[in-house]
C-alpha cells in the first residue's frame, strides 16, 4: 500500500510556493513534477540523468537514477497517485546544484534553480522545524 498524505507545508522560495508533504511512514517529500518543472527537466524523458549531466560529479553515485527518476510514489488527500521527491533527497540536491555553480559548472538553465537552492539551505533548518510542528 503507498504511503499517504497526513499533513502539507507551504515553503517560500524565492517567488514559489513549495509544498512539503508529509506522508503516513513519517516521510517528508517535495512534488517531483514541481521541481522538475521549475528546473526546466523533461521529466516525461528516460533520460533525465544525461539533462541533469552537469550535476553528476556532484551527487552521490547514481543517485539522478535512484532517487529522482524513481522517485517516492503516494497518494494525495483526493487519492490520486503523485511522485515525490524526499525532503533529504532534495536538500543533498540543492548541495550540489550551490556547489556546481559555485565552480561555473551550470548552465543558465539552472538559474533559477541554483537560487532556490540556495534559499533552501539557507532556510531548511526552519523549513524542517515547521514541517515537523504540524
Amino acid at each position: 500500500m503507498k504511503p499517504s498524505v497526513v499533513s502539507e507545508t507551504v515553503l517560500h522560495l524565492v517567488d514559489f510556493e513549495f509544498i512539503c508533504y508529509t506522508l503516513s511512514n513519517g516521510l517528508q517529500v517535495f512534488s517531483h513534477t514541481r521541481i522538475l518543472n521549475i528546473m526546466m527537466i523533461d521529466y516525461s524523458n528516460q533520460n533525465i540523468h544525461k539533462q541533469l549531466s552537469a550535476l553528476v560529479s556532484f551527487l552521490p553515485f547514481l543517485f539522478i537514477e535512484r532517487k529522482i527518476w524513481l522517485s517516492v510514489v503516494f497518494t494525495n488527500n483526493r487519492g490520486d497517485c503523485m511522485r515525490g521527491i524526499a525532503y533529504d533527497d532534495f536538500k543533498t540536491l540543492c548541495t550540489a546544484i550551490v556547489k556546481a555553480n559555485q565552480q561555473g559548472k551550470l548552465t543558465s538553465k539552472f538559474f533559477l534553480m541554483a537560487m532556490i537552492s540556495e534559499q533552501f539551505l539557507l532556510q531548511q533548518e526552519k523549513f524542517q522545524q515547521a514541517t515537523k510542528l504540524i
